[in-house]
């Protein structure tokens, strides 16, 4: 197991992206939902389609070159009982023409209302993140949760339910050692809180908290979000997020941080 892990997190991966494949990526999410324009605030009970695209980043040149991007785009569909919530987000970092970051993650979940406060979900999602270690890993839940609070201005869901987890190491395995894994399986249980606070007609707050454990590992994830809208349908946001694994891949630490400013449009 220990010589399995070396091998797979010792080797930096090689970057596959391009700066401006980024900027192509994060500008035709912005002309996908140019056309449609309200406010996106964090309880939304409305039928229909809502949503918002997050864009935060930051350049360097000079003596030092560095570049960071960062893309979010979420929507909601709502129509009677169900609910699906959709996410996509994209990370790149470049110093000095090396990747520091590159990652794509995509999710979907739906919920059900069964009774007032009661509901079922289920729970699909992909993360594609190249300094993890792994090639890429797949999470699939479902579950039951409940309504704590579902005021006008707040709204506060915890949910939890067995899941299974596939993840493919990012360096294949050597023939000389054909008896390492090159991927593992794993059951897991998720759970998870999602906050939604509108302080304001302008300013809301949102956190979403998130467990998973199985065997091997256990993983927390928290992100904390104030937003404050500008001008139409333009929004600024301050947000921390925060991931921890109690067992990570070997010369990496166990919490990484996030914390950005970005603009963020709402339709």
């Amino acid at each position: 197991m220990i010589g399995n892990a070396l091998l797979t997190h010792l080797r930096t991966p090689e970057p596959t992206f391009r700066i401006s494949t980024t900027l192509l990526f994060i500008s035709a999410l912005l002309l996908a939902v140019a056309a449609m324009g309200r406010p996106s605030f964090a309880v939304d009970d409305e039928e229909g389609l809502s949503g918002e695209v997050n864009i935060g980043g930051s350049m360097a040149t000079g003596n030092t070159d560095t570049t960071r991007v960062d893309a979010e785009i979420k929507a909601r569909f709502k129509a009677g009982r169900l609910e699906d919530n959709y996410r996509l987000v994209g990370e790149f970092s470049d110093d000095n023409g090396t990747t520091t970051a590159q990652r794509i993650l995509g999710s979907i979940e739906s919920r059900y209302d069964m009774r007032e406060n009661l509901f079922i979900f289920g729970f699909l999602e992909y993360d594609d993140d190249k300094f993890s270690g792994f090639n890429y890993e797949v999470e699939a839940a479902f579950g039951a949760g409940y309504k704590v609070i579902d005021d006008d201005n707040m709204r506060l869901l915890v949910q939890a339910g067995p899941g299974y987890r596939y993840s493919k190491f990012s360096t294949p395995v050597p023939p000389a050692l054909p008896l390492l894994n090159s991927s593992e399986n794993e059951f897991l249980v998720r759970g998870s809180a999602d906050f939604e606070y509108d302080i304001t007609d302008t300013v809301f707050m949102t956190n979403v908290f998130i467990v998973t454990w199985d065997s091997s590992r256990t993983k927390l994830e928290n992100t904390t979000a104030l937003t404050s809208k500008l001008i139409g349908d333009l929004s600024t946001r301050l947000s921390v997020n925060v991931r921890y694994n109690t067992d990570p891949p070997l010369l990496t630490k166990k919490t990484d941080t996030l914390s950005k400013v970005s603009l963020v449009y709402g339709f």
